[in-house]
Formats: structure tokens, sequence, C-alpha cells
């Protein structure tokens, strides 16, 4: 065990937290922890506060005077800093307290030669390390997260199921559309060589006409039996031009 003086004795201040100072992150943003300091002295004591960090670190007050019997509340703000846990963190603090020397003779002018002047008999050292803790994720929050996601894999399949059965309908109406498409194209091309037939047997009915109205001589005029032929075959055109209309109708429509 360490072996003190009487002056370092007399100097001992309490202090909460005792060995160490913890800063909670996240750590984007100035963490602050508070370090209680009690007097439990009849004495005043003079303090200081240093850090192996002080670029890191704003301490406020870093030093003062507690009175006799009485306390201080010590801020200790850490800077902003991008978190590694897989580093070591080395920083510390250490908390000097020497008892104010009663100044008969002036010899001090300020308290803040004391720290200066006084052999280092008299200072009393405690030394704190620093914490740094992460908020740990809650477990219950990342099993609803992974149920959340196993329905949404479940919710989803159906309207893969779906999709691929619009896809068949989809590809079958293409395929009655492309043999729909095919009937009336041959529909069409027949119902073209039937109007050129027409044309034809008009042409052909017309020449019959022509020679039947100028007759020769020697020659038996017989226009019965071309009158007669030409009206059954306009009968069978018309009839069949009536047939092909209806089919015509029910493919398009």
């Amino acid at each position: 065990m360490l072996a003190f003086t009487e002056a370092q004795l007399k100097a001992k201040l309490i202090i909460d937290p005792p060995s160490e100072l913890r800063f909670r992150g996240p750590f984007t943003k100035t963490v602050t922890t508070n370090l209680n300091l009690t007097n439990p002295s009849d004495n005043d004591i003079l303090f200081k506060i240093k850090t192996t960090a002080p670029k890191r670190y704003c301490v406020r007050p870093n030093f003062g005077i507690i009175r006799a019997r009485e306390s201080a509340s010590v801020e200790i703000c850490l800077q902003p800093f991008n978190f590694d846990p897989s580093e070591k963190n080395k920083h510390k603090f250490m908390v000097q307290s020497v008892l104010v020397p009663e100044n008969e003779d002036g010899e001090y002018s300020t308290l803040f030669n004391i720290w200066k002047e006084l052999p280092p008999e008299n200072f009393m050292d405690a030394k704190l390390k620093c914490v740094f803790e992460m908020p740990v994720e809650d477990n219950r929050g990342d099993a609803s997260g992974a149920v959340s996601v196993v329905k949404t894999e479940q919710s989803s399949s159906p309207p893969q199921v779906k999709n691929e059965e619009k896809q068949t309908s989809n590809l079958d109406t293409s395929k009655q559309s492309e043999s729909l498409a095919n009937e009336l194209r041959q529909l069409r091309e027949e119902n073209t060589k039937l109007r050129k037939e027409n044309v034809n047997l008009k042409e052909q009915a017309m020449r019959v006409r022509s020679t039947a109205s100028k007759p020769t001589v020697g020659e038996p005029y017989a226009p019965v039996i071309a009158e007669k032929q030409i009206p059954m075959f306009y009968i069978a055109l018309a009839f069949a031009a009536a047939i092909l209309g209806i089919l015509f109708g029910k493919f398009v429509f």
C-alpha cells in the first residue's frame, strides 16, 4: 500500500465516481459526464484536473477551491469523434488536491503559485480512466425486424404467382389473337378471290348478252337458256356473299 504524508491525507477529496469516467455514445455529438468532488475536512482544499488527451475534452472548471465540508461539481465534455470499438482507449484523468496553506506572512501571492512553490509531497493525486460505452441494441427489436422481413417475403410470394398467371393468360390471348388474325386474313383473301370471280362472271355475262343481241344468219336464236343460267348464277353468288359476310362479322366483332 502507498504511504501518504500527513499533508496528503489532509488534502484528500471524496471523488464520485472514484475510478472511472463513463461516456455513453453515440459519439457523433458532444458527450458529457459529471465528476463530483467533496471536501470532508475542516480546511479549504485547492484542486486541479489534468487529462492525457487535453484536445479531446473540455473540463469546467478545471481548477478551484472547495471550502470546508462543501462539494463541487465538474463537467467533463468529450468532443465528437469517430468511435472504433476495436481501438483500445487509453485516456485518463488525474485529480490533484492540496491543502491551502495559511497565508499569514504573504508568502503565496496567488493560488496559481501554490502548484509551483509547494513540494510534490503535499499533493494528493487520484487517477481515473475513461470508459466509452455504446448503446446496446435491443435483441427483441432485431427479432421483430427479422419477423417483419419474413412476413414481407411471404406476402410478396402470392403476387408473383398472380403475375405468372397473368403472363400465361396474356400468352393464351396473344395466341388466340394470332389465330383469329390468320383466319381473318384467309377470309379476306377468299373474299377478294370471290370478288374477282364475280367481276369475271359479270364480264362474261355482258359478253353473252352482247353476243345474244346480235344473232347470226342461219343460227337459231336461243336466249332462253342464257337468260335462265344468268339469274341462277347471281342467286348462288349472293348466297355465298351472305355466308362470307356472316363469318367475317363474327371474327371482326
